[in-house]
């Protein structure tokens, strides 16, 4: 089918939009965008998945969590530190606005680490639901996060170090 007819088939979770077939195929990786696929003949037998790919799935989608988790762990200790002591003493070194400026940062990124794990673990178990191939090896997700942490910890050094010496 050439990329300008159709639309995908069935949506069985209800929790991913419809999206036309051509679009699918680009951003998945199937025989119509994939190098080398005009050589490439569609699969007659549907792919064997290993049990062993289902653990590994979830294994990376807890791991995924388990960042998330610990980034909005870490806001929510930091939005307390500055607290004064039981007797009204407070001694800090960092003001109290930039721990709410680092805490309004590592909530907001917890939560998109946490939507991309969950929306990266969906796509996945439906191509193993359905026996087919692509999306396996995504390398601008974890990019873009990986920048995304990046810049927010140069941020937070940053605005720390202002505040250590000014």
């Amino acid at each position: 089918m050439p990329p300008s007819q159709g639309a995908s088939g069935s949506n069985s979770s209800g929790f991913m939009p419809k999206i036309p077939q051509w679009l699918s195929d680009k951003i998945h990786g199937t025989h119509f965008y994939t190098e080398g696929a005009e050589i490439q003949l569609p699969r007659k037998i549907p792919m064997r998945v290993e049990p062993k790919s289902y653990f590994a799935l979830e294994r990376t989608f807890l791991s995924w969590v388990s960042m998330a988790v610990t980034m909005g762990s870490v806001s929510s200790v930091l939005m307390n530190f500055t607290n004064p002591d039981a007797h009204g003493h407070q001694e800090q070194r960092i003001s109290r606005r930039t721990i709410d400026v680092i805490t309004c940062i590592y909530a907001p990124l917890g939560m998109v680490i946490l939507a991309y794990a969950l929306w990266t673990y969906e796509i996945r178990s439906r191509f193993m639901r359905k026996k087919q191939f692509g999306m396996l090896d995504e390398r601008m997700g974890p990019t873009i996060i990986a920048g995304m942490v990046l810049v927010t910890l140069m941020v937070i050094f940053t605005l720390a170090l202002y505040d250590y010496f000014y």
